[in-house]
Protein backbone atom coordinates (compact mmCIF):
# COMPACT_ATOMS: atom_id res chain seq x y z
CA UNK A 1 0.00 0.00 0.00
CA UNK A 2 1.26 3.55 -0.93
CA UNK A 3 0.22 5.02 2.64
CA UNK A 4 2.21 1.86 4.29
CA UNK A 5 5.72 2.93 2.09
CA UNK A 6 5.38 6.48 3.06
CA UNK A 7 5.05 5.26 6.54
CA UNK A 8 8.34 3.10 5.95
CA UNK A 9 10.54 5.52 4.51
CA UNK A 10 9.40 7.93 7.18
CA UNK A 11 10.09 5.03 10.20
CA UNK A 12 11.79 6.60 12.85
CA UNK A 13 15.47 4.95 12.93
CA UNK A 14 17.36 4.41 16.21
CA UNK A 15 20.15 6.27 17.47
CA UNK A 16 20.24 4.02 20.74
CA UNK A 17 24.09 2.24 21.61
CA UNK A 18 23.33 -1.81 21.53
CA UNK A 19 20.75 -3.64 19.76
CA UNK A 20 20.12 -6.04 22.90
CA UNK A 21 20.40 -4.59 26.75
CA UNK A 22 20.04 -5.83 29.86
CA UNK A 23 20.35 -5.32 33.48
CA UNK A 24 22.78 -6.08 34.74
CA UNK A 25 24.80 -5.38 32.12
CA UNK A 26 26.86 -8.92 31.65
CA UNK A 27 24.04 -11.54 33.39
CA UNK A 28 24.74 -14.80 34.24
CA UNK A 29 24.61 -17.33 30.89
CA UNK A 30 22.46 -19.47 33.20
CA UNK A 31 19.84 -17.22 34.67
CA UNK A 32 17.60 -14.53 32.83
CA UNK A 33 18.70 -11.24 33.00
CA UNK A 34 16.28 -9.00 35.60
CA UNK A 35 15.62 -6.67 32.85
CA UNK A 36 15.73 -6.85 29.12
CA UNK A 37 15.18 -4.73 26.08
CA UNK A 38 15.86 -5.72 22.47
CA UNK A 39 15.78 -3.58 18.95
CA UNK A 40 13.13 -4.58 16.54
CA UNK A 41 15.45 -3.83 13.10
CA UNK A 42 16.96 -0.38 13.20
CA UNK A 43 13.55 1.19 14.51
CA UNK A 44 13.68 3.02 17.27
CA UNK A 45 11.28 0.55 18.77
CA UNK A 46 12.08 -2.07 21.60
CA UNK A 47 10.45 -5.12 23.07
CA UNK A 48 11.21 -5.64 26.58
CA UNK A 49 10.12 -7.94 29.97
CA UNK A 50 8.41 -6.83 33.18
CA UNK A 51 11.76 -5.84 34.39
CA UNK A 52 12.42 -3.31 31.92
CA UNK A 53 9.74 -0.97 32.74
CA UNK A 54 10.45 -1.07 36.87
CA UNK A 55 12.46 2.42 36.95
CA UNK A 56 14.66 1.13 39.43
CA UNK A 57 15.86 -0.90 36.57
CA UNK A 58 14.42 1.44 33.52
CA UNK A 59 17.28 3.89 35.08
CA UNK A 60 19.90 1.43 34.07
CA UNK A 61 19.04 0.77 30.41
CA UNK A 62 19.98 3.06 27.66
CA UNK A 63 16.59 3.47 26.34
CA UNK A 64 14.89 6.88 28.04
CA UNK A 65 11.61 5.52 26.42
CA UNK A 66 8.92 8.36 25.49
CA UNK A 67 6.46 5.78 25.52
CA UNK A 68 5.21 2.36 26.99
CA UNK A 69 3.20 -0.06 26.47
CA UNK A 70 2.40 -2.38 28.66
CA UNK A 71 0.63 -5.44 27.52
CA UNK A 72 0.75 -7.76 30.73
CA UNK A 73 -1.48 -7.17 33.88
CA UNK A 74 1.14 -5.17 36.02
CA UNK A 75 2.00 -1.90 34.58
CA UNK A 76 4.70 0.31 36.76
CA UNK A 77 4.88 4.61 37.05
CA UNK A 78 6.61 4.20 33.94
CA UNK A 79 3.67 2.60 31.62
CA UNK A 80 2.16 5.08 29.68
CA UNK A 81 -0.40 3.24 27.84
CA UNK A 82 -1.53 0.03 29.70
CA UNK A 83 -3.62 -3.28 27.76
CA UNK A 84 -3.28 -6.22 29.86
CA UNK A 85 -3.39 -9.04 28.04
CA UNK A 86 -3.87 -12.75 28.20
CA UNK A 87 -1.44 -14.83 26.91
CA UNK A 88 -1.91 -18.36 25.55
CA UNK A 89 -5.60 -16.91 25.24
CA UNK A 90 -7.75 -15.32 22.21
CA UNK A 91 -8.27 -12.11 23.74
CA UNK A 92 -10.97 -9.13 22.92
CA UNK A 93 -10.34 -8.51 19.75
CA UNK A 94 -11.19 -4.56 20.92
CA UNK A 95 -8.71 -4.25 23.19
CA UNK A 96 -6.22 -6.24 21.46
CA UNK A 97 -6.55 -3.81 18.83
CA UNK A 98 -6.79 -0.70 20.85
CA UNK A 99 -2.99 -2.13 21.72
CA UNK A 100 -1.69 -2.24 18.04
CA UNK A 101 -3.03 0.63 17.24
CA UNK A 102 -1.49 2.81 20.16
CA UNK A 103 1.76 0.98 18.94
CA UNK A 104 1.34 1.95 15.48
CA UNK A 105 0.47 5.81 16.62
CA UNK A 106 3.94 5.80 18.23
CA UNK A 107 6.12 4.34 16.34
CA UNK A 108 4.93 7.10 14.11
CA UNK A 109 5.94 9.89 16.59
CA UNK A 110 8.77 11.18 17.99
CA UNK A 111 11.13 9.16 20.65
CA UNK A 112 11.88 5.43 21.56
CA UNK A 113 8.99 3.14 21.79
CA UNK A 114 9.13 0.21 24.22
CA UNK A 115 6.32 -2.83 24.55
CA UNK A 116 6.59 -5.10 26.96
CA UNK A 117 4.92 -8.23 28.79
CA UNK A 118 6.11 -10.19 31.47
CA UNK A 119 8.95 -11.95 29.65
CA UNK A 120 9.10 -10.39 26.20
CA UNK A 121 8.25 -13.55 23.83
CA UNK A 122 4.61 -13.83 23.35
CA UNK A 123 2.46 -10.81 23.78
CA UNK A 124 4.33 -8.16 23.20
CA UNK A 125 6.09 -10.01 19.83
CA UNK A 126 2.51 -10.36 18.75
CA UNK A 127 1.09 -6.92 19.10
CA UNK A 128 5.01 -5.00 17.67
CA UNK A 129 4.52 -7.61 14.82
CA UNK A 130 0.95 -6.58 13.89
CA UNK A 131 2.09 -3.34 14.39
CA UNK A 132 4.43 -3.16 11.95
CA UNK A 133 3.05 -5.82 9.65
CA UNK A 134 0.23 -3.38 9.17
CA UNK A 135 2.40 -0.24 9.42
CA UNK A 136 4.89 -1.65 6.81
CA UNK A 137 3.12 -4.05 4.46
CA UNK A 138 4.87 -7.04 5.77
CA UNK A 139 3.63 -10.34 6.12
CA UNK A 140 2.75 -11.09 9.80
CA UNK A 141 5.59 -13.70 9.44
CA UNK A 142 8.08 -11.69 7.75
CA UNK A 143 7.57 -8.89 10.97
CA UNK A 144 8.33 -11.91 13.48
CA UNK A 145 11.35 -12.82 11.46
CA UNK A 146 12.30 -9.01 11.93
CA UNK A 147 12.21 -9.23 15.75
CA UNK A 148 13.44 -12.09 16.16
CA UNK A 149 16.72 -10.79 14.85
CA UNK A 150 17.43 -9.48 18.44
CA UNK A 151 14.86 -11.30 20.23
CA UNK A 152 15.18 -14.91 19.13
CA UNK A 153 13.02 -16.17 22.16
CA UNK A 154 10.09 -14.10 20.34
CA UNK A 155 7.09 -16.07 20.03
CA UNK A 156 3.48 -15.41 19.64
CA UNK A 157 1.41 -17.80 20.96
CA UNK A 158 -1.17 -19.46 18.18
CA UNK A 159 -4.14 -17.93 19.72
CA UNK A 160 -2.77 -14.65 20.22
CA UNK A 161 -1.90 -15.18 16.28
CA UNK A 162 -5.74 -15.07 16.08
CA UNK A 163 -5.85 -11.89 17.33
CA UNK A 164 -3.52 -10.94 15.05
CA UNK A 165 -4.56 -12.20 11.67
CA UNK A 166 -8.07 -10.72 12.54
CA UNK A 167 -6.72 -7.29 13.02
CA UNK A 168 -4.95 -7.71 10.04
CA UNK A 169 -8.05 -8.89 8.01
CA UNK A 170 -10.55 -6.48 9.81
CA UNK A 171 -7.99 -3.21 9.89
CA UNK A 172 -6.50 -3.61 6.77
CA UNK A 173 -8.44 -5.75 4.41
CA UNK A 174 -5.33 -8.34 4.23
CA UNK A 175 -6.40 -11.70 2.48
CA UNK A 176 -3.24 -13.29 2.98
CA UNK A 177 -4.15 -13.02 7.22
CA UNK A 178 -7.82 -14.35 6.05
CA UNK A 179 -5.98 -17.77 5.11
CA UNK A 180 -3.78 -17.90 7.71
CA UNK A 181 -6.39 -17.15 10.38
CA UNK A 182 -8.32 -20.28 8.44
CA UNK A 183 -5.53 -22.18 8.90
CA UNK A 184 -5.36 -21.78 12.45
CA UNK A 185 -8.59 -22.33 12.99
CA UNK A 186 -8.47 -25.65 11.68
CA UNK A 187 -5.57 -26.38 13.92
CA UNK A 188 -6.03 -25.31 17.57
CA UNK A 189 -9.50 -25.65 18.95
CA UNK A 190 -11.56 -22.42 19.75
CA UNK A 191 -13.87 -22.22 22.03
CA UNK A 192 -13.69 -19.13 23.72
CA UNK A 193 -16.72 -16.34 23.13
CA UNK A 194 -13.70 -14.07 22.14
CA UNK A 195 -12.39 -16.79 19.29
CA UNK A 196 -15.92 -17.40 18.24
CA UNK A 197 -16.45 -13.41 18.19
CA UNK A 198 -13.35 -13.32 15.73
CA UNK A 199 -14.06 -16.23 13.53
CA UNK A 200 -17.20 -13.82 12.70
CA UNK A 201 -15.67 -10.78 12.47
CA UNK A 202 -13.46 -12.43 9.99
CA UNK A 203 -16.53 -14.00 8.13
CA UNK A 204 -17.02 -11.04 5.46
CA UNK A 205 -15.21 -10.48 2.10
CA UNK A 206 -12.28 -8.53 2.02
CA UNK A 207 -10.54 -6.77 -0.70
CA UNK A 208 -7.00 -8.52 -1.33
CA UNK A 209 -4.15 -6.68 -0.29
CA UNK A 210 -1.85 -9.31 0.16
CA UNK A 211 1.82 -8.10 0.55
CA UNK A 212 3.47 -9.19 -2.94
Amino acid sequence: MLMNENRKRKGKTSHTSGAVQTVPKDPDPGLPPKAIAARVGNRDLWIGNVGAIKPRLLSGLELNPEYIVTVNETATAATTDHYPLKDEHVNDHQKFSAAVETTRTHIRSEGTVLVNCSVGVSRSATVIATAIAAEDGLSFDAAVTEIRNHRPRANPHPKLQLNAYAYLVTEENRADARDQVEALVDNIPIRSNNGKAIQELISKESTDQTPS
